[in-house]
């Protein structure tokens, strides 16, 4: 039996890999869930450090965990940019509402003041300071861990113009990618320095910009690695500190990137699964993770909580070198049985491990696997119509000629082409919804399966979207010369809710809704109910569509739908959420159609305009 540790021996025995631990190491992550527990909210304390620490000291105190963590979240630096605003909220992470260098000559005009005047660091990261120092005076880096959290070069840099706005940079202007990263980099460097002169130990670079969900692995390693290397250098090197990474969601493909980038931990989903993340980069590089924070934190029992930290300890931690945590930030309504279960059960693990004790893990699932309870799936699949175009290529007939090769404009991203075969159709007599909907946006479900099945990129998606834009010149007038006939139609209001700031998925049920006829209200990024309802009001609309990424924002959810119901409005509109927080068992308890994916949500709201035009 190992010598006990203390907390803080404990994490950096795993970090280092240099001995085994004593037990299972554990950070649950109490970062807006720790001030919570302090009995304040997080809007009030946010630029009080000291009022931080004494909120999380006191659930330090109630849970127990091996660390205490300065800071909630990855918005740091890009709240040094002049421009930026976020919203404080009470029980969750700060929500970005501004960009603050949207375009080009918002861009410049920063760099040009900032090579003159230097870094000017934000109230918060002052305050982040203040409450660094309170734990050194308290006496935990004698005991514990302190890492906080940063964001990293290439998701600041997204977060400085807009992700949407930055993936077509990436596209089509990748030197001025270079030159916003390059800034961004810069002021993630000064960031760090300043906590590491608070006296924290570890500064954990947050960049889910990275995922292979978003950037192709090609991408990731040309404009991501090369400004993670840089850091994780200046951070060993300069600062005598230590880094790590983390990166959110599909990670597979740039594993062995990762593993090379210079950090000392990886942590972070690692779908399609941390045991796989094991065998194929825990020789190298320490991992934490991947209690499932939404269907086995928040939704399942202390049994299911016990037993998935029991299999990341068969599986990963079973020699060291592992750390277990949560995917994300500890929200504020997981239920505290819940959060016990889970540090209670990391302590009870002892090393040498005896795996066999444990227990039988046979029906128990790591995040990522295809039995877990929260691995999403695609709603295509086991789709007739992708099945006929994928297999049935032979002995064609004319129109399902002009649809095939439609289909395959779209997934090649061949403007032209998809511009040749529309113009055939026509020739033939098939009508504009024939060639959109059978057609076209067929293409676009196609790829939308693959995006999901994490064998295409977001980068893919918007590709395929601009390959279907060439066609539509030629059939928006005559779709809107025969009244629109033959194809759903209707106004879908979307927004991500208030308290979120990560807008891809919404941004894709925006693409998929457009390219299936719809008009389109994007209302953004950190929207409130009573906006849902104006504009949904406003504009006529069939649906209203609410992305959610936290479990703490799904209170915005569930408002809208008791004001469309206090208005007498609650059968008016569709009402559907999606996003990482989302799922059907949410969706039933607020009375709202949940859709897994972008496909799943034209789906919906397809059978919504139908039933009503039936009525």
């Amino acid at each position: 039996m190992n010598k006990q540790m203390t907390s803080r021996e404990r994490v950096f025995a795993a970090v280092t890999m240099s001995e085994v631990p004593d037990q299972m190491p554990v950070v649950p992550l109490m970062m807006t869930r720790g001030i919570r527990e302090g009995g304040v909210r997080v809007d009030k304390v946010l630029l009080d450090g000291v009022a931080q620490a004494h909120a999380k000291k006191k659930a330090l105190d109630k849970f127990g965990g091996d660390c205490i963590i300065p800071g909630t979240d990855l918005f740091t630096p890009v709240e040094c940019v002049d421009g930026c605003e976020l919203d404080y909220l009470p029980y969750a992470q700060p929500s970005l509402v501004t960009h603050p260098t949207p375009t080009k000559d918002a861009f410049y005009r920063f760099k040009e003041k900032y090579e003159k005047e230097g870094f000017q660091p934000s109230k918060r990261v002052l305050a982040i300071q203040d409450e660094a120092r309170e734990y050194v005076k308290m006496g935990l880096r004698d005991t514990h861990a302190i890492p906080t959290p940063v964001g990293g070069p290439i998701t600041t840099a997204q977060l400085m113009t807009g992700s949407s706005e930055f993936l077509g940079f990436l596209s089509n202007d990748p030197e001025y990618a270079h030159e916003v990263t390059e800034l961004a980099l810069d002021v993630v460097k000064n960031v760090c320095r300043m906590m590491f002169e608070a006296g924290i130990d570890v500064c954990n670079i947050l960049d889910p910009f990275n995922s292979s969900d978003i950037l192709p692995p090609e991408l990731y390693r040309e404009h991501g690695l090369p400004y993670q290397k840089r850091l994780f250098d200046y951070i060993h090197n300069d600062l005598k500190g230590i880094g790590f990474t983390h990166t959110c969601t599909f990670t597979q493909p740039i594993w062995r990137d990762i593993a090379s980038n210079g950090s000392m931990n990886f942590n972070g989903d690692m779908y399609p699964g941390m045991d796989k993340a094991k065998q194929a980069i825990g020789g190298q590089i320490s991992l934490m993770g991947t209690l499932s924070p939404y269907s086995t934190l928040m939704h399942g029992s202390t049994e299911d909580v016990r037993n998935e930290v029991k299999k990341l300890a068969a599986e990963v931690g079973y020699n060291g070198g592992a750390i277990v945590m949560p995917g994300c930030d500890i929200d504020w309504n997981i239920p505290e049985e819940n959060l016990h279960a889970m540090i209670q059960q990391c302590a009870e693990i002892k090393y040498p491990m005896d795996i066999a004790a444990l227990g039988d893990l046979s029906n128990v699932y790591l995040a990522g696997h295809p039995m877990h309870p929260g691995k999403r799936s695609s709603s295509a699949a086991g789709d007739q119509k992708i099945a006929e175009v994928k297999t049935h290529v032979d002995n064609l007939s004319p129109v399902e000629e002009v649809n095939h090769y439609l289909v395959e404009a779209i997934m090649e991203y061949d403007g032209a082409k998809a511009i040749e075969w529309t113009e055939k159709g026509l020739e033939l007599g098939m009508t504009p919804q024939e060639i959109v909907f059978d057609g076209l946006s067929l293409g676009m479900k196609i790829v939308g399966d693959m995006y999901e099945r994490n064998e295409r990129f977001v980068t893919d998606m918007l590709k395929a979207a601009k390959t279907m834009d060439k066609a539509m010149p030629i059939l928006s007038p005559l779709l809107e010369a025969s009244g629109g006939d033959g194809g759903p139609t209707g106004t879908v209001v979307m927004g991500l809710v208030r308290g979120n700031t990560q807008d891809i998925g919404k941004n894709l049920v925006c693409l998929m809704l457009k390219a299936n006829g719809f008009n389109v209200i994007d209302l953004g990024k950190n929207v409130k109910p009573e906006q849902f309802i104006k504009a949904a009001e406003e504009n006529d609309a069939v649906a209203i569509g609410m992305s959610v990424m936290t479990n703490s924002s799904s209170v915005y959810v569930e408002k809208t739908k008791q004001l469309l119901d206090e208005q007498g409005k609650g059968d008016k509109y569709l009402v559907m959420l999606g996003g990482a927080a989302a799922n059907i068992g949410l969706g039933r308890q607020f009375g709202i159609e949940y859709g897994i994916d972008a496909n799943a949500a034209v789906e919906l709201v397809m059978k919504h305009v139908e039933s009503r035009a039936a009525a």
